[in-house]
């Protein structure tokens, strides 16, 4: 175990990994870069400076597939490059927290707003929370109750009457339908003088369960405070388990989850690839993990042993593009890190199937684009499967029949159909209108 004197003089606030090499820790006065092979503190991220222990400071971070995101009291959410641990965008406002949910959407919450965040170009919406407030709690800086869960598409929070008293109800916001539930679920011990009440960060959501995990103590400070209580409710809000702690937690403010899973890569991914043109996969939807968001995970590109015969580039929408470039063979290892847990995969790209000059032939097309009613395949190779994605990367239920794909239900917008032929895999875009 190694202790830190000194956190570029300010004091320590919060953690995220960055990648195997690097982490951000948030202070009271701006982020600092973290050597975690060496274990050195280093430099201030140029930007996030400023503030002192109750003002200014940094709260909660969260990493996604492409960028840091973090709080900054009353400056509003730093995007960050990990790239080049820049500062690339400020959505200024007086946010408490920052997450992302299941479907890969970054959320901010303020006083009595939601404000999502589009994860790519940072286009914001907001939401009004109808009656009850987020009030945060910088006083005595802590993550908030403000969570998601990884088996559905929602937020949840506590409800608060002032900065350092949170109220009895937790609250569930469906991305899907942008619906609020104020009442999803009461805390128990709301009656008599002293009630129990959240401090801290006290709500968290299992991630393999789907339970929510609330730690309570009991309002009126000193000894009251000795009283601990962890209740477990289902994704109904039903009070399913109660424990009573026995020993004494000083301020009970968070539940921790270990992280059990790897990331899983599936058979979309083909370790064998015979190409003739531009490849595009989208590797959003090739791997998974059990306990941590499928759309944080972090793809990059190890190795190529031999750029000469292909080019392989991950692009901002985590689509692999591999483009051939001579006759040959060459293996492209994916690396895919998900909350530090990394696993790799090889593949075997072969270019020597047709002569250079062919390489340039469309072997598989879809047309019409944008669709109505059926999107047609045009090859000459046996279609093995084929899967319909929408732009969070969330599979849409399709019907393959004569090399056509039904999909008149779809709703507007942008699609990704993933085609896998008895020779090679397919990646392509279309548009339902």
């Amino acid at each position: 175990m190694q202790a830190f004197n000194d956190i570029g003089g300010g004091d320590g606030r919060s953690f995220i990994g960055v990648d195997e090499k690097t982490g951000y820790i948030g202070a009271s006065n701006g982020i600092f870069l973290f050597d975690i092979v060496n274990m050195k503190v280093g430099n201030l991220v140029n930007g996030t400076g400023g503030g002192s222990q109750y003002a200014g400071q940094i709260g909660n971070m969260i990493r996604t597939s492409q960028y840091v995101f973090a709080v900054k009291q009353n400056a509003g959410i730093f995007v960050i490059d990990p790239k080049t641990n820049t500062i690339i965008k400020t959505i200024s406002g007086v946010f408490h927290s920052v997450i992302q949910a299941k479907d890969g959407s970054v959320w901010g919450i303020q006083n009595q707003k939601l404000i999502s965040i589009d994860p790519l170009t940072f286009d914001t919406t907001e939401y009004a929370i109808p009656t009850t407030k987020y009030l945060g709690s910088w006083g005595a800086w802590n993550a908030g109750s403000f969570t998601y869960s990884n088996k559905e598409n929602a937020l949840y929070w506590n409800n608060n009457v002032s900065s350092f008293v949170a109220g009895a109800q937790i609250v569930r916001f469906d991305i899907d339908t942008k619906t609020f539930n104020e009442n999803f679920a009461t805390l128990p011990g709301q009656t008599g003088t002293y009630k129990q009440i959240v401090y801290g960060a006290g709500l968290r959501i299992d991630p393999v369960s789907g339970n929510l995990i609330v730690n309570t103590t009991e309002s009126g400070f000193g000894a009251h405070y000795q009283k601990n209580w962890i209740h477990t409710f289902d994704n109904t809000g039903k009070l399913i388990d109660t424990k009573v702690l026995n020993d004494y937690y000083w301020f009970p403010s968070m539940a921790v989850f270990p992280d059990n899973a790897e990331p899983v890569v599936n058979s979309i991914l083909p370790s064998k690839l015979s190409t003739v043109s531009t490849t595009i996969i989208d590797l959003k939807t090739v791997v998974s993990d059990e306990d941590n968001l499928s759309v944080a995970i972090v793809k990059a590109i190890k190795s190529n042993s031999d750029e000469n015969i292909v080019s392989a580039e991950i692009n901002a929408n985590e689509e692999l593009i591999l483009t051939p470039k001579e006759k040959g063979t060459a293996t492209i290892v994916i690396s895919f890190n998900s909350n530090g847990k990394v696993i790799e995969k090889s593949i075997l790209v072969d270019t020597s199937t047709l002569g250079r000059d062919e390489f340039t032939k469309v072997q598989l097309s879809i047309y019409p684009n944008p669709v109505a009613d059926y999107l047609n395949i045009s090859t000459e190779d046996e279609i093995v499967d084929a899967v319909v994605y929408d732009v969070t990367g969330r599979t849409i239920n399709t019907k393959l029949n004569n090399n056509q794909i039904d999909v008149s239900n779809f709703a507007k917008g942008f699609y990704i159909v993933n085609i896998v032929t008895d020779k090679a895999n397919y990646t392509h875009k279309f548009i339902k209108k």
